[in-house]
């Protein structure tokens, strides 16, 4: 029911989720839709109104032009006479404001309707009057960059023609009118003061522009798509203005044969300002619907929050359980599998899940040794509900009611396997196992230790035991009865050593150093006084030391540090048998300090020396030389504890160096932090 409740809130998030997808799509493919519609209108719409612009400005130049033709034959010097014609002239077409001026042959102005004729500027300088001259004696129409002029001072385009006497320049007229004659053409159109037109050169200089503003007159443009050589005739584009920093849609038309271009852009804000408002309506529609539906999934999500958080729980437990599960489901086929049992197994989940009964216990068996392999699913069940080995109570050899395999290979995994069943409708049976690898070794060496300990316990027993039988039993004259007695004294003596050694060696594992009196020495004069209080065999010399002049601090407990080194060299002496000398070295190194320790004697083969530091074990086999064989495996424990290593060299027939290993008192702080 659970699960299908689940699949059932699944099925209605996943409806509802593509019914707000597809509703969003819709609704984001509108505005998309909206937004290029709207942006597309304003691009055809500012090409028609710069093209409009453009014959506007084409006509206002060409009345201009017929003006300079019809008017420059007509000068002659007389600046009375040439006043009266240019006067008529611009009776003839007063819908132009515009100023007339005759620039002569040498560049000074000689004739202005704004100035007297006395008044000779200079006016050589000027863009129109070095082109023609120039050309001296072609005929053109010129057109300027926008201009202050020297007489009135005030903005202006300056259209001219020269003035050709036999064929000879022989001056410029000059026709100069406002930037405004241009740009208030756009009020006529009804051009809002968000948008704007301009007169742009083939240069880049703006010649007019609205709304009308003396800032941006004469401001150069570039990399505007009309400039340049090969610029289509008209076209669109979307750019910041240079002027006033407003993002707008341009549109552009060009007049080649005059060099200019006509600019028409309406700002982006105006543009899609329809469709903000479109915009809010559809979002606030769609969010509404969104709302709605978002509050139907929690709903039915928190009615299955229970659910999921008690499966959430269970796959966690599962995860994090060191033991492994196998669940089979109603048809005896693996449906779960535990991190825990691939771990163990070295399974892949996907070569188990939906494997039978019968399928998975032959893979399971092929893992495991021969001797203790698993017997099948059936075979469990029927151990558990009849009882292994004729037992009633359903133990199987593992103990109650589990079976114990030992996995093949380099794992050497020990399992305790169990087998549940179950009565629910979608799980049979659960088989769980259990790792108790590390339980059977220490079980092993428990059982080894003991007999080991109990034989070497019963050796020198057996001899105390039989020489007091003898002494009870039969009367012995008196150096009979003092060997014995000595006999006895020396195997009671190797028991105490024994024992004593082994509950040492139990307390440091048991403590495991917290009993440790770590305090600062100079391992030098430690040396010193081992070297000096060590009992020699008799007529053996005191071990010989090889100390540097300088002190050698060490961090160690002095008790514990002086047994490791005080068996050592009792060691080294028991296995030097000839007299040979033993040394005592000390190896100062930037990072631990060694205490080496060397003999002469009987040395080691490689495979006694991998089991030196074995308990009871002894390299020496013939019982001659006297020991527990506990000795290494103590100076290990302490060793270790201390931080430090051993490291053992021996050839056999040689000699043996051991070397002691502790890390100096500034590791040993830096460790310990």
């Amino acid at each position: 029911m659970k699960r299908s409740g689940s699949f059932f809130g699944v099925l209605i998030a996943l409806i509802l989720g593509s019914s707000l997808t597809l509703f969003w799509s819709v609704a984001l493919y509108e505005l998309h839709r909206s937004q290029v519609a709207h942006l597309h209108e304003a691009e055809v719409r500012t090409v028609i109104q710069a093209q409009v612009f453009s014959e506007y400005s084409r006509s206002t130049i060409k009345r201009i032009n017929e003006f300079l033709l019809n008017t420059r034959s007509e000068w002659t010097g007389d600046w009375q006479a040439f006043s009266s014609i240019v006067k008529r002239s611009q009776e003839n077409i007063d819908d132009i404001i515009f100023q007339v001026a005759v620039i002569d042959r040498d560049g000074l102005m000689a004739f202005s309707n704004l100035a007297k004729p006395t008044d000779r500027t200079d006016l050589s300088e000027r863009e129109h009057f070095r082109v023609h001259k120039e050309a001296d004696g072609a005929d053109r129409l010129f057109i300027s960059k926008p201009l202050k002029g020297k007489v009135s001072g005030k903005w202006s385009i300056q259209l001219t023609r020269p003035i050709i006497d036999a064929g000879r320049f022989n001056g410029v007229l000059v026709v100069s009118v406002s930037p405004d004659q241009f740009a208030a053409f756009a009020e006529k159109l009804g051009v809002s003061r968000s948008n704007a037109m301009a007169i742009v050169r083939n240069t880049g200089e703006i010649m007019s522009r609205y709304p009308l503003d003396e800032k941006g007159l004469g401001v150069i443009l570039s990399d505007r798509p009309f400039l340049g050589n090969d610029a289509p005739l008209k076209g669109n584009y979307r750019q910041i203005s240079k002027v006033d920093e407003q993002d707008r849609i341009w549109g552009f038309s060009t007049l080649p044969e005059y060099g200019m271009s006509f600019v028409m852009g309406e700002a982006v804000t105006d543009v899609l300002a329809p469709y903000e408002s479109h915009r809010r309506d559809v979002l606030l529609v769609a969010s509404a619907v969104s709302v709605m539906a978002i509050i139907l999934l929690l709903l039915l999500f928190r009615s299955l929050n229970a659910v999921n958080q008690v499966k959430l729980q269970l796959a966690e437990i599962f995860a994090l359980s060191p033991d492994g599960f196998v669940s089979f489901d109603a048809r005896h086929r693996v449906s779960y599998v535990s991190p825990a049992f691939l771990e163990m197994t070295g399974f892949v989940e996907t070569d188990l899940i939906g494997l039978d009964a019968p399928t998975f216990s032959t893979r399971l068996a092929l893992l495991c040794n021969p001797q203790a392999r698993f017997p099948g699913i059936t075979a469990l069940l029927t151990m558990q509900k009849v009882g292994a080995g004729g037992t009633a109570d359903g133990r199987a050899p593992g103990g109650a009611g589990h079976l114990l395999i030992e996995l093949a290979g380099a794992s050497q995994r020990v399992l305790e396997v169990g087998l549940r069943t179950s009565a629910a409708a979608t799980v049979s049976q659960i088989l769980y196992c259990r790792d108790v690898t590390r339980e059977t070794e220490v079980d092993r060496l428990k059982s080894e230790f003991l007999s080991t300990a109990a034989h070497e316990l019963r050796t020198p027993m057996a001899s105390i035991y039989g020489f007091t039988e003898l002494l009870i039993n039969q009367p012995f004259d008196e150096p009979d009865r003092q060997e014995m007695l000595t006999t006895i004294f020396r195997q009671s003596e190797l028991m105490a050593s024994i024992i004593n050694e082994l509950l040492d060696l139990a307390r440091i594992e048991a403590r495991r150093g917290k009993d440790f009196d770590i305090v600062r020495l100079d391992l030098c004069t430690l040396l010193t006084e081992i070297a000096g209080a060590v009992k020699t065999p008799p007529g053996r010399a005191q071990p010989e030391l090889n100390l540097p002049d300088a002190s050698c601090p060490v961090r160690a407990d002095r008790q514990k540090l002086t047994q490791a080194i005080t068996n050592i060299i009792s060691n080294a002496y028991k296995y030097s048998p000839e007299g040979d000398s033993v040394t005592i070295e000390v190896l100062d190194t930037p990072n631990r300090i060694g205490i080496r320790i060397s003999d002469h004697g009987i040395g080691m083969t490689p495979e006694q020396l991998a089991r030196t530091c074995e308990r009871f074990y002894r390299a020496d086999a013939s019982g001659k030389i006297p020991g527990t064989g506990l000795g290494m495996s103590i100076v290990k424990e302490i060793i270790d504890l201390l931080g430090g290593s051993v490291d053992i060299v021996s050839q056999f027939g040689t000699g043996t160096q051991v070397t002691l290993w502790l890390p100096t008192v500034t590791t040993a702080i830096a460790l310990k932090t």
